[in-house]
């Protein structure tokens, strides 16, 4: 059994090159690994000339085309029974694609979902941290997961009407392919990979809150495609708008609030003004996608 390793990439190149470096130093010998440069500004068109192996595939698309698109052009180039999906900010253990072949050789109709620990730069690569998530019931994160090529073929790959937006192309997809009779398994102490969050500078926050506002509006979009049932665990409206108004962060968070931030890292209030700020940002995209939708 084969696997393809498939990483889709937008301006990353500062991470890129840790990221596949480890990807091609697997202890598992038939592999091969895609990486899908998503119309990158940044040095990534020069990663393919640092690296001399022949497991690496490198496409490029002219201009940025989004996730789902560029995940499907990895998919049709992939030559292995085994599809493994990781994002570009992520550093992966030696055994990782093993793994997942282990578990795919168990079961023919699998999505094994793995977990993310979280490192603050790729110093800290291989050390335990408390922060792990990659838990998604209804459907999957592509973080860290892999399914068999077919079934990805059979359910159509991801769906590119998502366009150039973050958020719920993953979970939509899952859905799909537990529609098909797919079941989940979640490696806790296998596939190992750590994802490099980063230090809270002023443009790395704004990128944070930037996907909590499009996973606002995808949430509304994906509630729309699924149902009432659907948006009530994913869409959290009521929920969302009762924490923005409580703290009022119509009224702070889009004039002082990131440089209150930014002048606070240090302090113990940092994590609560973060979390109340990326609820902002998801309240008013999913407010303008409500819109959008005429709902």
């Amino acid at each position: 059994m084969k696997a393809s390793v498939i990483v889709v990439s937008y301006n990353r190149a500062f991470l890129l090159y840790h990221c596949i470096e480890k990807i091609l130093s697997q202890s598992a010998e038939d592999y091969e690994v895609i990486l899908v440069d998503d119309g990158s500004t940044d040095e990534t068109k020069e990663l393919p000339s640092k690296i001399d192996d022949p497991r690496f595939v490198y496409l490029r698309n002219r201009k940025k085309m989004g996730q789902p698109i560029a995940r499907n052009r990895g998919i049709n180039k992939a030559r292995g029974d085994v599809v493994v999906f990781v994002d570009s900010d992520v550093l992966v253990d030696k055994n990782f694609v093993g793994d997942h072949l282990k578990l795919h050789e168990r079961n023919d109709k699998l999505i094994v979902q793995g977990m993310v620990r979280h490192i603050k730069s790729p110093r800290d690569y291989g050390k335990s941290t408390l922060l792990i998530d990659g838990l998604c019931l209804s459907g999957l994160v592509t973080q860290n997961v892999s399914v068999r090529k077919k079934h990805l073929e059979e359910v159509g790959g991801f769906d590119e009407s998502f366009g150039d937006i973050m958020g719920y192309m993953d979970v939509e997809i899952g859905r799909r392919l537990k529609g098909i009779g797919l079941g989940t398994v979640y490696a806790w102490r296998s596939c190992l990979c750590w994802h490099v969050d980063g230090y809270e500078t002023d443009q790395r926050l704004c990128s944070v809150f930037n996907k909590s506002y499009q996973r606002g509006k995808n949430a509304v979009r994906f509630s729309k495609m699924y149902g009432k049932g659907v948006a009530f665990r994913h869409l959290k409206k009521s929920y969302v708008y009762l924490i923005t108004r409580l703290f009022g962060t119509h009224q702070w968070v889009e004039g002082k609030g990131l440089r209150y931030l930014l002048s606070h890292k240090d302090s113990f209030l940092f994590p609560f003004i973060k979390w109340l700020m990326k609820y902002h940002y998801r309240a008013k995209g999913i407010a303008e996608a409500l819109n959008e939708y005429d709902i």
